[in-house]
């Protein structure tokens, strides 16, 4: 009876696919960590730690959980330290400027639209005319932004500054409960599994390709929760 009420509960949690990303991360990342003859152990602990808390974050975001700014609290620590050693000077700026204290206004937007019944946020779709809007000044700045991380000497910084700008834009969105936020983040995963692959990090690249196949995931869930703004 106790097993059945746990696996219940498991089900409740999240859907079998989600535990099917959670486990794919866990087995890719202990896989790597074991083979990884090249970093130190530190660096393979940190960005292990990094990639299972980030693809739990995702995972429970793409469900409406507000339980996933937990899990994003320890994935942005751990990947701002990785993000520094790689010198993708984007993501480290994004994640300690922007992303770690947006945790907290994200958790209290949450908190404050939250079916408790269903266990899920209250999503919302946006009018075509600031999609546009938003598209237009996204691309406007990741031209300017790459020419900051030019000057600070950046590692591949076109794609550094796409990533980097749309993943403020999609965060937000995230925040107010937009939908849209998951089409941005299949641009943003895409682009971010390109970057790690360049710096050879197999873990990190492993991590943001399960982020792209939830982002997928993400958007056809919200798609079925979202609602119109009046």
């Amino acid at each position: 009876m106790k097993r059945t009420e746990l696996a219940r509960k498991l089900r409740g949690y999240m859907t079998p696919f989600q535990w099917f990303e959670v486990l794919a991360i866990i087995a890719f990342t202990a896989y790597f960590a074991l083979t990884n003859r090249a970093q130190p152990w530190w660096y393979i602990a940190v960005d292990s730690l990094a990639a299972i808390c980030g693809v739990f974050c995702v995972v429970l975001c793409a469900g409406g959980k507000r339980s996933q700014y937990y899990w994003g609290f320890v994935n942005i620590l751990g990947y701002i330290a990785i993000a520094f050693i790689n010198r993708y000077y984007g993501e480290v700026m994004l994640n300690t400027l922007y992303y770690l204290p947006t945790q907290f206004v994200g958790m209290y937007v949450w908190s404050r639209h939250y079916d408790r019944e269903g266990g899920q946020v209250e999503g919302k779709r946006m009018a075509p005319r600031f999609v546009l809007l938003w598209g237009v000044a996204s691309v406007a700045a990741v031209f300017a932004y790459k020419l900051v991380l030019d000057a600070l000497g950046g590692s591949a910084t076109l794609l550094d500054s796409m990533s980097t700008v749309f993943s403020v834009v999609a965060n937000a969105l995230m925040v107010a409960r937009y939908r849209e936020q998951w089409l941005l983040w299949i641009v943003v995963d895409v682009i971010t599994v390109a970057m790690w692959a360049i710096a050879g990090d197999l873990i990190m690249t492993a991590m943001w390709a399960i982020y792209l196949l939830n982002a997928c995931y993400g958007w056809a869930m919200w798609c079925k929760m979202s609602r119109t703004e009046a």
